[in-house]
């Protein structure tokens, strides 16, 4: 074959036959190179790595039944990815052990059966902390014991043992004041009960920092006054679900005809807090100032004016109003 010393002497049959030779050459380069790309990054799936940890408790536990920490943080895992009968399992066996942790492996325990609707064993685990933590020298301010009194509260309104609900809630109360939930369950104690009064000092605690995101304590306190007859109430306190709810407009509307009437403190409020949550800082001054001209202690309003530059400091507030103690007769809607 005569050697070809440049491109110019090339017939135009051998140029083609060159071309398509380069080309197939840079194919199978370009196929080498992309099998090398793929085979070089490719891994074999692997599992999520709440699952690799999962997986390496289940073998600490295994190699050593006795690592009560790896246990319990075995117990938590399947807790936490709702495997509860897991859970139970490795709560009682760190019961079953003894020791310092037993109080919070039953506190646990509790949780995993609350979710299985397994109350009565729940209750019997809250009771045994109580038990246990009550007489603690940091009793009043344990979060694990008012969480177990919140717990047999809880139970015992499921279970329509409204007397009882209560005075576990009370107690929940006394280690934490500002527990939303433990506030807004008693006012549905209070409220299943018959005592409006009461179910409107919780109920008021439970949204005095939080007005907005939530529309259940709004709700029960509706259901409250509808049952006490106080309609107007009733009414603001739904305009207020609206308002929560996304139906802004349809909450206002309800709110403005109650600027006058027995509702008037808190229908200013209400519209001072949406005027607020729509940027209109001028309306919302405008609402706050009205409702401190009704009650220039409130301290709704007093800490929504602040807010909203209503004055450099906010006015001095009253304290929030106390929860009524167990047994007692009286209290307030603050």
């Amino acid at each position: 074959m005569p050697r070809v010393t440049s491109l110019t002497s090339m017939s135009e049959k051998q140029l083609n036959r060159w071309i398509k030779r380069i080309a197939l050459l840079f194919v199978v380069v370009l196929i080498f190179f992309v099998a090398f790309y793929a085979i070089d990054r490719f891994r074999m799936p692997q599992a999520a790595i709440p699952d690799r940890q999962l997986a390496a408790l289940e073998e600490a536990v295994r190699k050593d039944p006795g690592d009560v920490v790896s246990r319990g943080k075995l117990a938590d895992t399947y807790l936490a990815k709702e495997m509860y009968q897991e859970a139970v399992a490795q709560y009682s066996a760190i019961i079953d052990q003894g020791g310092n942790d037993v109080e919070l492996a039953k506190f646990q325990r509790a949780r995993a059966y609350m979710a299985t609707d397994q109350l009565d064993l729940a209750a019997k685990d809250y009771q045994a902390v109580v038990d246990i933590a009550k007489g603690g020298e940091m009793a009043n301010v344990d979060p694990m014991l008012g969480g177990a009194y919140y717990g047999l509260g809880d139970i015992a309104m499921r279970q329509g043992k409204t007397d009882e609900a209560i005075k576990h809630l009370e107690s929940a109360l006394k280690i934490d004041k500002s527990d939303a939930d433990a506030l807004l369950l008693i006012g549905k104690a209070y409220t299943a009960a018959g005592d409006t009064e009461k179910a409107g000092t919780a109920l008021r605690h439970a949204v005095m920092f939080v007005p907005i995101g939530w529309a259940e304590p709004y709700q029960v306190m509706a259901e409250a006054y509808t049952k006490s007859g106080e309609t107007e109430m009733a009414e603001w306190a739904n305009a207020m679900v609206d308002f929560v709810n996304g139906k802004t407009d349809q909450g206002t509307a309800r709110l403005t005809k109650l600027v006058d009437g027995k509702a008037a403190l808190d229908a200013n409020v209400g519209l001072g807090i949406i005027a607020e949550t729509r940027g209109d800082l001028t309306g919302a001054r405008e609402w706050y100032t009205k409702a401190l001209a009704i009650d220039p202690k409130n301290v709704s309003a007093t800490m929504g004016l602040g807010r909203v530059g209503g004055a450099s400091t906010p006015a001095p507030a009253s304290p929030l109003p106390s929860l009524p103690e167990p047994g007692s007769s009286t209290g307030g809607n603050g």
